[in-house]
């Protein structure tokens, strides 16, 4: 009892008030999703975005610019929640590592004791997809709306909102595209030789390496340019299933005549068309995310001295589940736009262009941190 006598009582109350202040963080957390939660569900984030659209209506007079600026906006506002992410990246990729590594049965438990020790990372993980879910669903939401055709409740406006003029302007939206005028077909016997030379080149390639690793594994800057090199290598195996598909269609109708059109999508119907393009957007937007991604954490594993083997190994299985989702994703979004107004497009290619020119944009709003900080 003695040692414990004297341990002073302001050392207590500092652990006391410690083990007190973690909680406080949760609660804050909770109380956040609570009020997002029945904002969303009475209507508020749907009225939000609603206004949003009809006041940059009111500014532009334009139906399809109107859509466009709302993607813009909406990257806008949550600025300082990709400033916090980019604070918090290392502590988010830790935790995500660790859930990725935990059993499904466990990753509740394992979530709920991050959430409940107070863990800020994690708890910015939990609101940050909260907010973009509901962002999402209700712009989704409200591009579904039939205003064009029909007027607007006042309900869904703000007050200070000026109430639109019908009918809307520019419910037409004008984008240019090509048409195929003429193309030729390459026979079998030329498509296999083709083929065969691509495999001959592709296993020369592997092997250049074989012949020279013991001359040059010393070497710090050969030794840069063989990873970049077989890691383009991989990149190319893990899509030439699909590619070797996709050149037998190309081959066999090999385009030779173009001709430059304008295209119009009433974004009040839907549009085959545009529906194709925003399934190839979702494909390639979700097979660079996943690319970039792979490619981050092989430079990590790379880092902590895994060896190349397994990081090929590993990265050639994820860009195969990338290919694929890719691919999933892009039939899914071709499937559901063609039962929605093509305003919905025009919607989610504004938000992947968004996507894919951010590294040239709004990141270039992010502050970096500091050379040699975490």
């Amino acid at each position: 009892m003695e040692q414990y006598s004297d341990l002073k009582l302001s050392h207590v109350g500092l652990i006391d008030n410690h083990r007190r202040s973690i909680p406080w963080a949760t609660l804050f957390l909770s109380l956040i999703l609570i009020a997002v939660t029945v904002w969303f569900i009475r209507g508020g984030t749907y009225k939000f975005y609603t206004s949003l659209f009809f006041g940059l209506y009111f500014l532009t007079h334009q139906t399809w610019v109107s859509i466009i600026l709302v993607g813009v906006v909406q990257s806008f506002i949550f600025l300082p929640l990709r400033i916090i992410s980019s604070r918090h990246h290392s502590d988010l990729k830790d935790f995500e590592s660790e859930l990725a590594k935990t059993k499904n049965d466990n990753q509740y438990i394992l979530f709920r004791k991050n959430v409940t020790e107070g863990s800020l990372p994690v708890i910015f993980y939990s609101l940050n997809f909260v907010l973009l879910t509901i962002a999402f669903v209700s712009v989704g939401r409200v591009f579904l709306l039939d205003f064009y055709n029909e007027k607007v409740s006042p309900d869904y406006l703000y007050s200070f909102i000026p109430y639109p003029e019908y009918p809307l302007n520019g419910t037409v939206f004008n984008f240019p595209f090509f048409k195929i005028t003429q193309t030729i077909s390459l026979n079998w016997s030329t498509i296999f030789y083709f083929w065969l030379i691509v495999f001959a080149c592709y296993i020369s390639l592997k092997l250049v390496w074989v012949f020279l690793k013991f001359f040059l594994t010393k070497n710090k800057k050969i030794l840069q340019i063989r990873i970049k090199y077989n890691r383009t290598l991989i990149f190319i195996g893990s899509f030439i299933g699909t590619l070797f598909l996709f050149s037998i269609i190309f081959l066999r109708h090999i385009p030779t005549g173009f001709q430059s059109i304008w295209l119009s999508a009433d974004l009040a119907k839907q549009n085959t068309v545009f529906n194709i393009i925003t399934a190839f957007g979702m494909f390639f937007a979700a097979t660079h995310a996943g690319y970039i991604h792979q490619r981050d954490a092989a430079i990590e594993a790379k880092k902590n001295n895994i060896p190349d083997e397994i990081i090929a190994i590993v990265f050639k299985k994820h860009m195969y589940i990338t290919l694929r989702n890719g691919i999933l994703l892009a039939g899914l979004a071709l499937w559901v736009t063609r039962l929605m107004p093509s305003s919905h497009d025009l919607s989610v290619l504004t938000f992947i262009v968004l996507y894919l020119i951010s590294p040239i944009t709004f990141d270039l709003l992010i502050p970096k941190k500091p050379h040699g900080k975490v």
